[in-house]
């Protein structure tokens, strides 16, 4: 077996790993979104999620100090160099004290004052809207402590045990929330503590399992200046880029609450609760191939990086499109079954719209994480800030006018598009791929799909009356229509030859297997 072939292997080992993990915990979110519901009702639903998106406003650290750190760990491991791995473990656990440190501070101080004098919250919900805040925020400081050990694991391709460690999770916030009607006192409060008591066995997990794991790490007092320059430099930019990516979603949560009331931030919520679940079935093959996409550009082998980049995306676009059809296609039948009668009004039209926006933003992760790979992202990330920040005082003119709540998400659709259209550019000319390969291989295939899938599924819907059957048959079709489209659209001619012979040897090893019997 090629070294390729080997890496080609663990690439759908991590991913089955992962998608059992989703699964997983795509089902429990599901379940604890409907009891939190139910039991917190829409009005302190909506004030959970506004308050809990305020919080993780200051969460843009997370993601910039997991993807800085799991880059740096692929280039030392690359080649071969556990005291480089040690050194950044060691200077990366000292820089997120100190972010975690400042991220307590600006809470305490300017996120209260925000959640006290601007967030709308009805006067006899503001004492128990403090504690979920106070409880979110070192909920929050104790996620950035755990960054370290996280990043080093998904470095080291340990899916196995990152899946485990998300289903222990998610199976305890099931049982938290289950457990709250039971329990006397404010709900939403009581959450509140639940949710920062697994936040604390989390951090203890993961920094346990990261040190027995790996035995060369450990805390040190003394810096590498030299890494710890690097690291705060590439972090700088970084972080720039995810502050403002943050500030696109929840500034626009907060518009809306300014504007409409915590009922239209529960619609939001709600379908924010769908993208991310969707999203996860391509976020999982995002974060299997991000490993080797690293490993490869820092071995110089860009042949395999844009392999790997086309790859991603089309398996990434084709999974997002396959599942958004059917969805959006039934919402209104998906959403009075998960949630009965208490669905916020627009919350089928918000739940169509971003995962629309997401099906466009599922393009533009390989282009972040091969740019990432380079460590040439000072452009990269100027750009990005700049387009997203600026879609916040674009959607607030248009409210200030009287347009209503979906004008934010068709103006987030549109700077989304023009946002992926300038990333492109900029990894060309970082890493010099090919226009015309893309756009043939990746661009085209994709549009093609995202007009001819939904044809036959609407044909469907409109000839038969609103049923669990008939959602059944739109999903059901919309699955066998995607894969003759993948294998004639999407596949190149290499890539289908991989398939055939795939496919070909299954069937061969089962006949092998029924001649056994």
């Amino acid at each position: 077996m090629t070294t390729y072939q080997a890496n080609n292997k663990r690439i759908a080992k991590n991913t089955m790993f992962l998608y059992i993990r989703m699964f997983f915990v795509l089902l429990a979110n599901l379940y604890i979104s409907r009891i939190l519901l139910d039991t917190l009702g829409v009005v302190d639903y909506g004030i959970y999620m506004v308050v809990a998106g305020l919080v993780s406003l200051f969460g843009f650290f997370n993601t910039t100090l997991a993807s800085t750190l799991q880059r740096y760990y692929n280039y030392e491991g690359t080649h071969k160099r556990e005291q480089g791995i040690q050194d950044i473990f060691a200077t990366g656990c000292i820089i997120n004290l100190l972010v975690a440190v400042l991220t307590f501070v600006l809470l305490e101080s300017v996120g209260l004052w925000y959640l006290n004098h601007y967030l709308v919250v009805p006067a006899d919900r503001i004492e128990a809207a403090t504690i979920l805040f106070h409880a979110s925020t070192l909920s929050l400081v104790l996620i950035i402590l755990q960054i370290p050990a996280t990043g080093l694991i998904l470095a080291k391709e340990r899916m196995r045990f990152y899946a485990a460690g998300s289903m222990i999770d998610i199976s305890l916030k099931v049982a938290a929330a289950m457990a709250l009607p039971y329990i006397g006192g404010e709900h939403i409060s009581v959450y509140a503590y639940f949710l920062l008591g697994i936040a604390i066995f989390d951090f203890l997990l993961y920094h346990g399992y990261a040190k027995m794991s790996f035995r060369y790490i450990h805390l040190s007092r003394k810096i590498n200046w030299q890494t710890a320059r690097s690291l705060l430099a590439f972090t700088g930019w970084n972080m720039m880029g995810t502050l403002a990516f943050m500030l696109r979603g929840q500034g626009i949560s907060l518009l809306l609450n300014n504007f409409f009331g915590p009922i239209v931030n529960a619609a939001r919520g709600i379908s924010m609760q769908v993208s991310s679940a969707v999203g996860q079935f391509s976020s999982n093959v995002s974060i299997a191939f991000a490993p080797q996409i690293s490993n490869s550009v820092a071995a110089q082998d860009n042949r395999r990086a844009q392999y790997l980049m086309f790859t991603e995306s089309k398996i990434c676009y084709a999974l997002m499109l396959i599942l958004a059809t059917p969805l959006c296609l039934e919402i209104d039948y998906i959403l009075n079954l998960w949630l009965g009668h208490h669905i916020p009004s627009n919350t089928n039209i918000f739940c169509v719209l971003m995962l629309f926006d997401a099906l466009i933003c599922t393009l533009n992760t390989p282009c972040t994480q091969i740019t990432l790979a380079t460590g040439k992202i000072k452009l990269y990330e100027i750009v990005s800030t700049t387009i997203n920040l600026c879609l916040i005082p674009v959607c607030y003119i248009f409210l200030k006018i009287g347009y209503g709540a979906v004008s934010s998400f068709v103006i987030t659709i549109v700077f989304s598009i023009i946002l992926q259209t300038a990333c492109l550019i900029i990894t060309h000319q970082q890493f010099n791929f090919k226009y015309v390969k893309y756009f043939k291989e990746v661009l085209f295939p994709c549009f093609a799909m995202t007009l001819l899938l939904p044809v036959i599924p609407t044909l469907v819907k409109i000839n038969m009356h609103t049923s669990f059957l008939r959602l059944s048959v739109v999903c059901v079709i919309a699955l066998l229509t995607c894969i003759p489209m993948v294998y004639c659209i999407l596949l190149n001619q290499k890539e289908k030859i991989l398939a055939k012979t795939f496919v070909l040897k299954l069937i061969q090893r089962n006949q092998n297997n029924c001649m056994n019997l």
